[in-house]
């Protein structure tokens, strides 16, 4: 049995080490954060011991993979490839009947307050102070799919507190990493923008750890990145 981490958080293990995996390794080892598992298209599954959490940072190819060790060792799963297909969610939350997921769209906490930002939006802009609604995200060259799973998210949650639709989702590609989301209300001769910027994967990084932490004590089934940070945040405040 491998020794708990220094700081108390979990044993973590990573699948996928380009961007996000590669900038979560680090801020394992700065963190203190033992990674007893390391998976990659290039170098195969290497295993020092059973994780507590893996965290899946890699691409829907590696997906019967994931699931078949989480669910095999009974280790809960931040699940951060967003391009799945239906079937593939499917088995992700037939997995959830046995382990915690986390269905992390966005890691980043900043992009938690825009989704309660928005929320808070709807609940005021309503009659004769309805706005219309848009949504717009970028992310560099070379993009997997658009809209961004984050810019579909951020549009449903308008859509589910408010009752209205957004208007249009514009997605662009070009500039630096790592994203920007935008939402914007706007009026006769005025306009609301709540934009969120990330400029370092070392953000959605420190996400992913926050997430694996919270999964570790969690119970069985999915969960999106709104519970795990409301409730670390309600956590906080006590």
């Amino acid at each position: 049995m491998p020794e708990r981490p220094g700081n108390g958080g979990p044993t973590i293990g990573i699948v996928g080490l380009g961007r996000l995996g590669s900038a979560l390794r680090s801020v394992c080892r700065d963190d203190g954060t033992d990674v007893t598992l390391t998976a990659s298209r290039r170098t195969g599954w290497s295993v020092d011991a059973v994780p507590d959490v893996l965290v899946d940072a890699s691409a829907p190819e590696a997906h019967p993979q994931v699931l078949d060790y989480c669910a095999t060792h009974r280790v809960a799963l931040v699940a951060c490839v967003s391009n799945l297909t239906d079937t593939q969610w499917k088995a992700l939350e037939e997995l959830a009947g046995a382990v915690p997921v986390v269905r992390a769209t966005n890691l980043s906490f900043a992009h938690y307050l825009q989704t309660r930002i928005a929320e808070f939006t709807a609940a005021l802009t309503t009659g004769r102070f309805a706005a219309t609604t848009t949504v717009r995200e970028r992310h560099p060259l070379g993009k997997a799919h658009r809209p961004s799973a984050t810019a579909l998210a951020l549009a449903d949650t308008w859509a589910a507190a408010s009752g209205r639709t957004v208007a249009d989702i514009a997605d662009e590609r070009a500039g630096l990493p790592v994203s920007e989301h935008e939402l914007t209300h706007t009026w006769d001769g005025e306009s609301l923008h709540v934009r969120h910027h990330v400029g370092s994967w070392t953000v959605p990084a420190w996400g992913a750890l926050a997430a694996a932490d919270w999964a570790r004590a969690a119970q069985p089934g999915v969960v999106t990145m709104r519970t795990v940070y409301d409730d670390l945040t309600a956590r906080s405040t006590r």
